[in-house]
């Protein structure tokens, strides 16, 4: 499995390194970095949407074993959330990024691929369940995004843009397909994956580019939370709650894994949408990749 993993990361760290290359030159600049995030997570993210919930098997979700990995996520959500604005005293906007990025995993393009070489169909389909629930946690986070910058003081006006929320949009453009009997034409499947596969690149790049940039002390700090919180509590807390709830644990090894991935996207996508700082982030993002390397085979041969 470490070699499989090994090897899977090589891609993602030289995608970040041209990022950063490129940064370091000159040739792109932190504008060019929001560019490619804003890409994603207003296009790239509703799109996932469509490929991800509109094909998922959901008569196969194990609603317990979601369950407990979904009670690990909240808590570390809060625990980020409280530590960020309490010790650090930053502001909400950029409490909720930093809970974001400490809680939401990286497990479509880390752990998802290497499950589908190391494990049968029934342990592929909680890592499924995980990624199709997260429309909805990170689109409950961007509303509370909207809240907290006081771009919207109206609830109507909050309700109706959550609209274009794009999370939301993409769980509902997802459940649109599954629900639907209607054949989607196969240059609508190619155009979904065209756009899908440009997601990957387009995030890592930027990331590289906004790491090229220094930062300040505070920053540092919050991504050596962010990592303590995402690669060492979180599994922990999940492999706490699985050992006591569920009856068959063998079936949570692919959970596990999911629990002690590096950081996803979000995180860093919504900072430079809501303009928060993204220091703490794009470091949070280089540490836990690592880290990773380690903890994701670890939890999965626990079992």
């Amino acid at each position: 499995m470490f070699q499989g993993l090994f090897f899977t990361t090589i891609p993602l760290f030289t995608m970040v390194f041209i990022g950063y290359f490129f940064g370091k030159t000159s040739i792109f600049n932190q504008l060019d970095a929001n560019t490619l995030l804003k890409l994603v997570g207003l296009i790239i993210l509703p799109t996932l949407g469509v490929k991800i919930i509109g094909g998922f098997r959901y008569e196969f979700i194990n609603w317990d074993l979601y369950f407990c990995y979904l009670v690990g996520q909240v808590t570390i959500y809060f625990f980020a959330f409280t530590i960020t604005k309490i010790i650090f005293k930053r502001n909400n906007c950029e409490a909720i990024i930093v809970a974001m990025t400490s809680s939401f995993s990286n497990h479509l393009w880390f752990v998802y691929p290497i499950a589908l070489f190391e494990f049968g169909p029934q342990d592929v389909v909680p890592i499924e369940t995980i990624i199709s629930a997260d429309f909805i946690t990170v689109g409950l986070s961007v509303c509370a995004l909207d809240v907290m910058s006081k771009k919207e003081t109206s609830i109507v006006r909050l309700a109706v843009k959550q609209i274009k929320n794009p999370a939301l949009l993409g769980l509902f453009l997802g459940l649109v397909v599954y629900w639907s009997d209607f054949p989607i034409p196969l240059s609508i499947e190619r155009l979904v994956d065209f756009i899908c596969d440009a997601g990957t690149p387009c995030a890592l790049i930027a990331m590289g580019i906004l790491l090229s940039f220094r930062t300040d002390t505070t920053q540092i700090k919050l991504a050596v939370l962010i990592t303590a919180l995402k690669v060492f509590v979180f599994p922990i807390i999940v492999t706490s709650i699985v050992f006591l709830a569920i009856t068959d644990v063998t079936v949570s090894r692919t959970t596990l894994m999911v629990s002690a991935a590096p950081i996803g996207s979000m995180g860093l996508i919504f900072a430079s949408l809501y303009n928060v700082q993204t220091g703490a982030v794009v470091r949070a993002g280089i540490f836990t990749y690592i880290l990773a390397l380690l903890t994701v085979p670890f939890v999965g041969t626990l079992i």
